[in-house]
């Protein structure tokens, strides 16, 4: 075995070759019409050693978007983190706006996945599970702890306002993403609203509404301040 195909760093930089050939094939085909030797010819990859790297078409489309999420949640950080005047909403909409910032020259293929997940469950799932994980952090970095229950409920809140709003932006063609933000103002609304009504945030909601910005409705949450002496990512 040559010396390239056990090199650790050859390896990652091949891994990345797949998934981005993976990546850029779903623009144009759907996921059944893939294959890993399709994948492997696109990215000069040998067709078995595509095999040992990628295991599936599937692992190396949400490889991709794995990275394209940890390129959002950086960028964001980077935007947010001496922003202390800045409210805990305000945060969490900036980093869902990046998010779809992040992927808004990929649309041909986020249709491409949800047509697949229709016909695949288990891709499904993986799907959910990494929308899961990226939102999760915006939250973390934004100054949301969420811990314990009320914290996972925050979490499939914030998830359900990215997939309502999700259906605007496939139709947002604006440079600035004036109706994803507008979209993304008006459900993140309407997820407090609903937090509120099931006890998900804590605190008296008419002094919220009198004059505090939305990071009180955090700030009041019983799990707010001890997650500030250290996060609790699960």
């Amino acid at each position: 075995m040559s010396q390239d195909t056990t090199s650790p760093n050859m390896n990652d930089e091949q891994r990345a070759a797949l998934a981005d050939a993976a990546w850029t094939l779903l623009a144009t085909h759907n996921l059944d019409q893939i294959e890993l030797e399709m994948i492997a010819d696109m990215a000069g990859v040998d067709h078995r050693l595509s095999g040992a790297l990628g295991g599936s078409v599937q692992r190396l489309l949400l490889a991709k978007m794995a990275e394209l999420d940890y390129q959002t949640v950086l960028e964001t950080y980077g935007d947010i983190q001496d922003e202390d005047t800045v409210s805990v909403r305000e945060k969490i909409i900036e980093g869902l706006l990046q998010r779809f910032e992040t992927y808004a020259p990929y649309r041909r293929q986020i249709e491409a996945l949800n047509r697949a997940a229709r016909r695949h469950p288990e891709l499904a799932l993986r799907l959910f599970d990494g929308l899961e994980a990226v939102v999760r952090r915006i939250l973390v970095m934004s100054g949301d702890p969420v811990r314990g229950l009320k914290g996972m409920l925050r979490v499939k809140g914030v998830i359900g306002v990215v997939l309502t709003v999700a259906r605007v932006w496939m139709k947002d063609d604006g440079a600035d993403l004036a109706a994803t933000m507008k979209a993304l103002d008006d459900n993140m609304t309407k997820a407090e609203e609903w937090g509120f009504s099931l006890r998900v945030f804590s605190g008296d909601r008419r002094s919220t509404e009198a004059g505090s910005d939305a990071a009180d409705k955090y700030a009041h949450d019983d799990g707010y301040d001890a997650g500030r002496r250290g996060v609790d990512n699960d």
